[in-house]
């Protein structure tokens, strides 16, 4: 009779932990994506906002020297935004966003879904220019996405504001200080002639030389008409290119 009721005993245990085993083991539950706070350093010499190519082909603008090429967009903390429209040249633009204007562009971006989107877009022959980057640095939270074709179209809604100036008045940037560079060229005296009265000659530059007032706005404005090709001036029967960095502004920062 003992024996019996071991053997039934057995029978209801084994029964039970078959049952136990074929429980299915709790899994942790999905977290939602954490929410990205809209807040940024608002000092003047943090950059929040960049669009620009690193190859300095975007555009054609740094076809011939990469230390001409500006980005397409410069967004500071303090509002300051600068951007380059291509008219028969390179026209660069400058205005100031108010603080509820540059809180509701970072909020744009983010509800766009920015910061939720791969890192690299690309599609095979979409276009004949290189990646273009879009780079965004909020308080805790950066990040910055590789497009060449093939991105969600809020991408390319962002991209166009931007182009735009995002809402900003814009009028023509002028550089107060620049690092102007000159080479002698090889043939006789082509293109403008050195501004007459102008402190320092082209031996004076040499190898670089930061530069300001008259001379650099006319440097700047001969750069400016055509980024693509070399920069001729001449003085003294003799020829010369010319190339300017803006501190602060050019992707390749001239020497300190």
């Amino acid at each position: 009779m003992q024996s019996v009721r071991r053997s039934v005993l057995l029978v209801v245990l084994s029964a039970l932990c078959v049952g136990c085993a074929a429980q299915p083991t709790p899994q942790p539950t999905a977290t939602p994506q954490q929410a990205v706070v809209v807040e940024w350093d608002q000092d003047p010499s943090t950059v929040i906002v960049r669009y620009y190519s690193p190859s300095t082909t975007a555009g054609m603008a740094g076809a011939y020297d990469n230390r001409y090429y500006i980005p397409e967009v410069q967004l500071w903390g303090d509002g300051r935004i600068v951007w380059v429209v291509r008219e028969q040249g390179r026209r660069v633009l400058e205005g100031q966003l108010t603080t509820e204007q540059m809180e509701g562009l970072l909020q744009q971006i983010v509800d766009a879904g920015f910061f939720h989107w791969e890192e690299q877009y690309y599609t095979p022959g979409g276009h004949s220019f290189p990646f273009m980057y879009l780079q965004v640095n909020l308080i805790g939270r950066s990040k910055e996405i590789r497009e060449h074709g093939g991105a969600p179209e809020a991408y390319y809604q962002v991209e166009g504001w931007l182009l735009n100036g995002a809402g900003a008045q814009g009028h023509d940037y002028l550089p107060t200080r620049g690092y102007l560079t000159v080479q002698p060229w090889p043939v006789e005296g082509v293109g403008p002639e050195w501004p007459d009265g102008a402190e320092v000659t082209p031996d004076d530059v040499g190898e670089g030389r930061y530069v300001e007032d008259e001379l650099l706005d006319w440097a700047w404005e001969l750069v400016n008409r055509n980024p693509t090709a070399p920069v001729y001036v001449s003085f003294a029967g003799n020829a010369y290119t010319i190339m300017v960095q803006i501190p602060g502004l050019s992707y390749f920062e001239p020497p300190q």
